[in-house]
């Protein structure tokens, strides 16, 4: 009867009485749209559009943690402040790459998830005349 290796030396370390470690391998990562659930606090802050005039925006998201949110929006526009409200889905790949649909799901924000699910950075990309210039979300409540 053939033994295979693995078994043989397992086998022989313990009539020698030797002890050994089987360390076993790490998990693999994987990321879903449970990874970002409660309010998350961003702001965008600075921004340049078609026009050439300044833009602030000041957002709370709320994910659900099932691929929905809500939020709501406060935008400095060249001086003129406005408030509204949004909701749409968002879509979190493995990777931890994913895609928030704004805008009544007419535009497109990637992000990219960090810190188990704490933080996020992001960038608008529809339409591609917005540019920010710097963006991250951080979970407001993190021990949630």
């Amino acid at each position: 009867m053939r033994i295979p290796i693995m078994n043989r030396i397992i086998a022989s370390l313990l009539v020698a009485g030797g002890a050994f470690t089987v360390f076993a391998a790490p998990p693999a990562r994987s990321c879903t749209n449970a990874l970002l659930e409660g309010g998350y606090g961003s702001t965008v802050g600075m921004m340049i559009h078609p026009a050439n005039t300044p833009r602030a925006v000041l957002l709370r998201f709320v994910f659900d943690g099932k691929g929905n949110f809500t939020n709501t929006v406060v935008i400095n526009d060249n001086g003129m402040v406005s408030h509204s409200t949004d909701s749409g889905t968002y879509k979190i790949n493995p990777d931890c790459t994913g895609t928030v649909f704004t805008n009544g799901g007419t535009k497109t924000v990637e992000i990219v998830v960090v810190n188990k699910g704490k933080e996020f950075y992001s960038i608008r990309t529809d339409p591609a005349d917005f540019v920010f210039l710097f963006n991250v979300a951080k979970k407001q409540f993190p021990d949630d």
